[in-house]
């Protein structure tokens, strides 16, 4: 059994990447705010998962949640174009910071690997489709910067800190 923890566990995509870590047997740990996750998502696992209410831009006690995991999934972030516009400080908070924050606890922590989950607005509306990954960054929105700078950070992370990480 390998220990993972999965921020952004009560979204759409971290509730059902949990059920699949489940169904491989991981013991779980989930770190979200509930702010655009729910936690109906985690009803029907509640007595097989650890779920930590926390806001990942600060640092805080949810950090020791790291301790003895294998792997972590970082899927938290704020999604959406028009809010972004509107408030980009907290896209920043959230997306960089955010991201900021995990790579601490798992680098203080000797996680084994991290997982990031990216996106595709860093290359703004694509010249062609499907968007091959070495197309030209080119975020428009305040969202795809932050998510860009987030994927930045981890891959800095993992090439100055030895941290295994993917993106």
């Amino acid at each position: 059994m390998k220990h993972a923890l999965v921020t952004g566990g009560a979204g759409f995509i971290g509730s059902h990447l949990i059920d699949a870590l489940l169904k491989k047997g991981h013991d779980i740990i989930v770190l979200d705010n509930f702010s655009t996750g729910r936690q109906q998502n985690l009803d029907h696992m509640a007595n097989k998962i650890r779920s930590v209410k926390c806001d990942i831009s600060q640092p805080g006690e949810w950090q020791e949640s790291f301790k003895g995991v294998d792997m972590v999934f970082h899927l938290a972030a704020l999604a959406d174009i028009v809010p972004s516009i509107e408030k980009p400080n907290n896209y920043y908070q959230s997306n960089v910071n955010g991201t900021f924050n995990v790579l601490e606890a798992c680098r203080n922590h000797k996680v084994k690997r991290v997982i990031y989950s990216a996106s595709s607005s860093c290359y703004g509306i694509p010249d062609k489709y499907p968007t091959k990954e070495t197309a030209e960054i080119r975020p428009q929105y305040p969202y795809a910067l932050t998510k860009y700078l987030g994927e930045q950070l981890v891959m800095h992370w993992c090439q100055v800190y030895n941290l295994p990480a993917v993106s």
